[in-house]
């Protein structure tokens, strides 16, 4: 792996209605300007992205939430870093069946296979969690797929109102 194939990227979130939505859309929009082949793994990717700002919002009393997204195609993983202000550590529970919360971690224990952790930070906490993605084209692959489409699309139609 080289310095240049991890990409990187981190956006401050305040907590407001729609902000995990549009946490989910930022981020796999950012994977695929990075040239990522999502794949199947994109419902995952948007779900992990819900699980983990959730309970970051939900713990930090209306705080800024930091969200960092790192990405490699040679070690064909994706890291997802979320501060938040609590000092709660996050843990595996049993819920009640007919609890509403507490399955969270859990969704993201399977999604990651087990891969994140948590660590106290100064001002509260980071949690980690890397979800693997399928192999990703090269940059080669990548240029070679973008001239078959630009040479696949039809000449636009010119019509002159010149006689």
């Amino acid at each position: 792996m080289t310095d240049d194939d991890v990409l990187g990227a981190a956006w401050p979130l305040t907590p407001f209605d729609g902000a995990v939505g549009f946490a989910r859309r930022l981020v796999i929009a950012t994977l695929r300007l990075w040239g990522f082949e999502l794949g199947d793994r994109a419902d995952d990717v948007a779900l992990l992205v819900s699980e983990l700002l959730t309970n970051a919002f939900t713990h930090s009393n209306g705080q800024l939430v930091t969200l960092g997204l790192y990405a490699s195609r040679s070690e064909r993983a994706l890291t997802l870093d979320v501060l938040d202000g609590s000092s709660a550590q996050p843990e595996l529970r049993a819920a009640a069946d007919d609890a509403e919360h507490g399955r969270g971690l859990f969704i993201v224990d399977y999604l990651t296979d087990g891969c994140w952790t948590s660590q106290a930070t100064e001002h509260g906490k980071r949690v980690l969690a890397t979800l693997t993605l399928a192999a990703q084209p090269s940059a080669a692959q990548r240029q070679q797929l973008r001239q078959r489409i630009q040479a696949a699309r039809p000449l636009p139609l010119v019509f002159s109102s010149s006689t």
